[in-house]
């Protein structure tokens, strides 16, 4: 194999091989719908050809201590021209790079994290508790990664990002920035705390600083700049005003914001992801899907969940947001071992080594290299979190629920509740094994080889309970195997994107969401997709909350998008679409009714009648297939429902289009206030009681709803 292979070209050659032994044939006869996961594993682990041309090489993503060098001197070209942005990028390459002292970290008896001092120091630094400007753990042998976060503070400082600035000082002396040097960050750090009305601190930096300038008894000479710059700075801090200006050329660089998730209100007692007006239902012909028990309004929160297992994807985003908490980050912190990834603080990165980037840390390269798509990177996510010592002891407990529960039941734990955060919950998400080809299960079932072949390569996945390695036994690698073999199934149906909103200044209506990574979310993938979705999800760092987008009245299905939309698709490219990645057959009411996409929907508001849909005739005020009398309020006790004066109704329509209009107009000059996304809401709803779908104006209020609500998650500001 040669060093660099896709998987798609190493799938390739094995087929090519197969094909030339003519062994096609026998190799396709172990792979059915018939046969379970572990025999089609341990059939293709037996087989010669698969070890040959389906083992990758493992390509580690290194430090360099040359690289680090490289980056920052760009970067300090950059810097010199004023260049901010650019040479904030290449000191961050330069502090990824850059060789990064050992962190050691070991799980206590009661399930805590210890960690080396170190490691707590940066804790503290993260936290903002700082590190003194007299003093450093170490004196020389980490001189690239302190020179970068060095230099990144001074970024940070003309850029007026006064906290990180600070961090970025504190971390350069935690990592041993020279002694002699240490007045000029002692400077800068003391601007910052000014700048931040921190003048105490301050004042008690510069004396200590002049004290520490004293006890190196170097020349005057050489101190002397110093010595008379922090001197300069303690006589201004009597003045009511000191002179410190950030540069706002880039002052959208820093403009993301990261918000907490909203909370739920009342919780379902069984589902506690779930709001209380959600009940799960189940039916043979739609599976597990969600239900409204009470009336819900559009806006209503109905979800909240952190993802079991999230992965940032492995392009150009991992660049940018943090490998644990996928939040936005443009002053990271580096993994000790490799150069692949970012963490937003000291706490996120030790709460990822003490789980899964340990195992795949050597492995990360390998899988951007092998291009074998983002649901097997989240796979392999997943059980590396899990870890195989915990995979022993619950696949063969989640085999039997599999064999002995009914489908309604998988995923509930012991005490009956359905728990985000429990693997269990994953695993038994539907893979639709029985609907796949002999060559999709094939191919599944190679990606998942590939994985297990990676994972056998590092020396950091097949460990015992203390963390201990060993080399696996077959039934290791089955178990191994089969599992992710599993995901290589239900994730494609079941994994959700994690995405962040580009807000355009310049236009609104032009800002879009973009895809930075993927999650495993085990109650978001209980809802049921519709052409015409009742509720959409918006991201919030690794977390997905789902808001409805109408009204969802009690005893109707709350359904999801699973990416087509009558609006923007035909019904017979939605309907393959689905049939293929899904295997299920979308009968929604758009694809029943054969609702036209947005170009054909009509512009006016047709008034509806509450038991056909079909439209009122404003001549005689009856519906022309019910014969129910719209002239006035009353109840049918034929049909079981309540008619409206269409007259009345009419006037309240205008009006609240009226309110619709203002609010649309607020909204793309970028007024997202919460008037206006209340007069979004209230329209919307509105629409559903009264009009009939499709509906141009219905579609447009939604959209704009959506883009409100993509504004209050994870965003970041761009000009164009």
């Amino acid at each position: 194999m040669e060093e660099g292979s896709s998987f798609q070209d190493l799938f390739a050659n094995l087929l090519r091989k197969l094909k030339d032994a003519d062994k096609v044939a026998y190799v396709s006869e172990h792979f059915t719908p018939a046969h379970n996961v572990d025999d089609m594993f341990s059939f293709l682990w037996s087989l010669e050809e698969a070890h040959q041309l389906l083992t990758p090489r493992i390509s580690r993503a290194e430090k360099s201590e040359t690289k680090a060098e490289k980056f920052r001197a760009e970067g300090n070209k950059c810097y010199q021209k004023k260049l901010l942005d650019k040479a904030l990028e290449l000191y961050n390459q330069s502090i990824v790079f850059a060789p990064h002292p050992e962190i050691k970290i070991e799980k206590c008896p009661d399930g805590k994290i210890n960690t080396t001092s170190n490691e707590r120091q940066e804790d503290l630094v993260s936290e903002g508790q700082g590190t003194s400007c007299c003093t450093s753990e170490k004196e020389e042998g980490y001189k690239a990664l302190t020179l970068g976060y060095a230099n990144r503070s001074a970024v940070l400082f003309e850029l007026g990002q006064y906290e990180k600035c600070i961090c970025d000082i504190d971390y350069a002396l935690l990592h041993g920035y020279p002694k002699i040097l240490h007045s000029k960050l002692a400077e800068r750090k003391a601007k910052c705390l000014i700048a931040l009305q921190r003048r105490n601190e301050a004042k008690s930096l510069i004396e200590s600083s002049l004290e520490a300038l004293d006890a190196l008894a170097l020349d005057e000479e050489k101190t002397k700049l110093s010595r008379s710059n922090l001197q300069s700075l303690s006589q201004q801090l009597d003045k009511k005003f000191i002179d410190i200006h950030p540069n706002t050329k880039y002052k959208l660089l820093f403009s993301f914001e990261n918000p907490s998730p909203p909370k739920l209100s009342d919780h379902n007692p069984t589902i506690p992801a779930l709001s209380r007006s959600v009940d799960l239902a189940f039916s043979s012909t739609q599976g597990r899907y969600l239900i409204a028990n009470k009336d819900i309004k559009p806006g209503d929160v109905i979800a909240v969940e952190d993802a079991y297992s999230k992965v940032v994807h492995l392009d150009s985003s991992l660049h940018n947001h943090c490998t644990e908490c996928l939040a936005r980050c443009l002053t990271p912190v580096p993994c000790p071992i490799c150069s692949k990834v970012i963490f937003c603080s000291a706490a996120c990165r030790m709460r990822a080594l003490a789980s899964y980037h340990g195992p795949e840390c050597d492995i990360l390269t390998s899988l951007a290299v092998l291009d074998i798509g983002k649901n097997s990177v989240l796979a392999c996510r997943i059980i590396s979190q899990t870890t195989f010592s915990q995979l022993k002891n619950v696949v063969p407990v989640y085999l039997a629920e599999s064999a002995e529960k009914p489908p309604a039941s998988l995923g509930f734990d012991g005490a009956g509740k359905y728990i985000s955060s429990d693997y269990r919950t994953i695993y038994h998400l539907v893979g639709n094994k029985q609907s796949r080809s002999v060559s999709d299960l094939f191919k599944r079932c190679a990606m998942a080889f590939v994985l297990v072949k990676l994972l056998e390569q590092t020396s950091r996945f097949f460990v015992d309970a203390a963390g201990v390695a060993f080399t696996p036994s077959v039934g290791d690698i089955i178990l191994t195997g089969s599992t992710l073999f599993i995901h290589m199934m239900n994730l494609p149906c079941n994994a959700h994107s994690v995405t962040e909103f580009r807000i355009n200044i310049n236009n609104y209506q032009q800002s879009v969401t973009s895809e930075i990574g993927c999650g495993a979310y085990g109650v978001m993938s209980l809802t049921n997709h519709s052409c015409n979705p009742a509720a959409a999800r918006f991201t919030f760092g690794a977390t997905e909350v789902l808001k409805a987008v109408r009204f969802i009245p009690a005893g109707t299905e709350v359904t999801d998008s699973y990416g087509e939309h009558y609006c923007v698709q035909r019904e017979e490219s939605r309907i393959a679409s689905l049939l293929q990645q899904y295997y299920f057959k979308c009968a929604c009411e758009p694809c029943r009714h054969h609702w036209p996409t947005y170009c054909g929907l009509l512009e006016e508001c047709m008034l509806k009648c509450v038991s056909c849909n079909n439209p009122i005739d404003f001549i005689g005020g009856k519906c022309s297939k019910c014969n129910l009398d719209y002239t006035k309020t009353s109840r049918s006790e034929k049909f079981n429902v309540i008619t409206y004066n269409w007259m009345e109704v009419v006037v309240q329509l205008k009006r609240i289009k009226e309110e619709f209009d203002l609010a649309y107009k607020g909204v793309i000059a970028g007024n997202n206030s919460t008037e206006n996304i209340n007069k979004l809401c209230e329209f919307i709803e509105f629409i559903d009681r009264y009009v009939q779908q499709p509906c141009k104006q219905y579609f447009e209020a939604q959209e704009t709803l959506k883009h409100c609500f993509d504004r209050q998650a994870s965003s970041c500001l761009v000009s164009g």
